[in-house]
Formats: C-alpha cells, sequence, structure tokens
C-alpha cells in the first residue's frame, strides 16, 4: 500500500524567495551532500516538462540507476511544483512542493506519494529522513514531518 510522507518547515524570507531556491537544482544537490550524489542532474532550475534520467548514489555506496524524474507542473505564480518519479525499485514517487507565505516567513511543505512494492514501508521512511534532513541544512525551523497510509488503493 502506498504511502504519503508530508515534511514541513518554517523559512525566514519572502515565499517567491524561497520558491526560487526550491527548484534550483544545484542548491538541491548542495542540501543533499553527504548522503546522495545525482549523476547526470543539469545545474540548472527546473522547468515544466523537464524529464532527468539519473544515476543516484546514497551514502557514496548504494548506486540506484536510471531514476525519472519528471516536472509535470511548474507553477510559479502559485508557488507550486508536482514531479512525478520512478526507478526499478520505486515505481512511485510522486512529489509535490509548495511554498506558502506565513507570519514568520515563509512555510516549505513537501508532500511525497510513494509506491515500492513490499519496499514501501522502510522506503518512505528513509524519504522521511531524507525531506527532514534537507529541511534542517536549508536552516527551516519548525520541521513536522508525518507518514500515512494511501487511502487511494
Amino acid at each position: 500500500m502506498p504511502r504519503i510522507i508530508t515534511v514541513s518547515a518554517l523559512y525566514d524570507g519572502v515565499p517567491d524567495e524561497i520558491f526560487t531556491q526550491a527548484i534550483d537544482l544545484t542548491e538541491m544537490q548542495k542540501a543533499m551532500q553527504g548522503l546522495a550524489r545525482y549523476q547526470g542532474l543539469p545545474d540548472t532550475p527546473i522547468s515544466q516538462g523537464d524529464t532527468y534520467t539519473v544515476d543516484i548514489i546514497l551514502f557514496g555506496i548504494l548506486k540506484t540507476k536510471g531514476h525519472v524524474m519528471h516536472v509535470e507542473t511548474l507553477a510559479p505564480d502559485s508557488r507550486l511544483v508536482q514531479s512525478r518519479e520512478h526507478n526499478p525499485q520505486v515505481r512511485q514517487w510522486d512529489h509535490t512542493l509548495s511554498v506558502e507565505p506565513h507570519p514568520k516567513g515563509s512555510i516549505w511543505t513537501d508532500r511525497v506519494a510513494i509506491d515500492a512494492g513490499w519496499q514501501t514501508p522502510l522506503t518512505a521512511r528513509f524519504a522521511a529522513f531524507v525531506y527532514t534532513r534537507r529541511h534542517r541544512y536549508r536552516q527551516g525551523r519548525d520541521i513536522t514531518c508525518t507518514i500515512c497510509k494511501s487511502l487511494s488503493q
């Protein structure tokens, strides 16, 4: 059964600036230092319709070949990005990233639907760790994380 991971963090800064950082692939790669490297990912901001096929190297030793990332929606006006991702081990990794105004700055939320077959519970926990770690690296505050079973399947 798929899992839904939701991680949110509070950031100083206006939502448009935070969103610009969120869609910068170079910044994402920096936030993943020490955890994962993406071979084949360009050093440019994303665009709607882009599809990237990359190899992900976790902890410097575990390699996942052929991870496909498709940017389905990029809506700068509403500060929303939706990607559909998959690889040989994970049949669904659908990521929705949003940035909303908050009285103390901005709230950045990552919502990910994951289906990795029998590995889904472990993969969901790993995803929760990854997104929480990214927010800590970026100096996010008041980080919250939930993992829920998907009711759609």
